[in-house]
């Protein structure tokens, strides 16, 4: 287990989520797609920083901090963005951005309050946990390739949704 395993970055889930709402247009479709294109991605390669660490790490280590809180900046960047760009699919894009970040945002409580504290309160977190960790099995570095062909496949297909006033 790397010690920031909520990679596939966040971004790429964040433009999936966008490119789920406007696709479908409605919202009752684009959040469990969304849920299913987290799955999907985080089964795929993708980027891991390669920093093994022998059994429970703390969610609060420096690298994982300033990487996630770098990740989350943008994936909410990037949201506002689409809602601003495309008001008219707010709600499908809200879910489908949802949706597709919900996995890796259940790591947050153990940030804030500590893996056995949580567990302790929600006896289903560590089960949860255990899936999500367990389908990451390609996090290498390499995996960064991956992630950025993948956000440029997306930026590029969002670039086709782009109202008439960005083009």
């Amino acid at each position: 287990m790397t010690a920031y395993n909520t990679l596939m970055l966040l971004t790429n889930h964040t433009l999936t989520g966008i490119a789920l709402g406007l696709a479908t247009g409605q919202p009752a479709l684009a959040l469990p797609l969304g849920i299913a294109s987290h799955l999907i991605q985080d089964m795929i390669p993708h980027y891991g920083p390669g920093r093994r660490s022998k059994g429970d790490y703390s969610y609060r280590d420096r690298f994982f901090l300033i990487l996630g809180s770098l990740d989350f900046t943008s994936s909410s960047c990037l949201s506002f963005t689409a809602l601003l760009i495309w008001p008219d699919a707010t709600w499908a894009v809200a879910a489908g951005v949802l949706g597709a970040t919900l996995p890796d945002l259940t790591y947050i409580p153990l940030v804030i309050f500590s893996r056995p504290r949580v567990e302790r309160w929600l006896p289903w977190y560590r089960p949860m946990l255990h899936f999500l960790s367990g389908i990451q099995r390609w996090e290498r570095p390499w995996g960064l390739i991956i992630e950025l062909v993948w956000a440029s496949t997306l930026v590029w297909y969002l670039s086709g949704w782009w109202p008439a006033v960005l083009k």
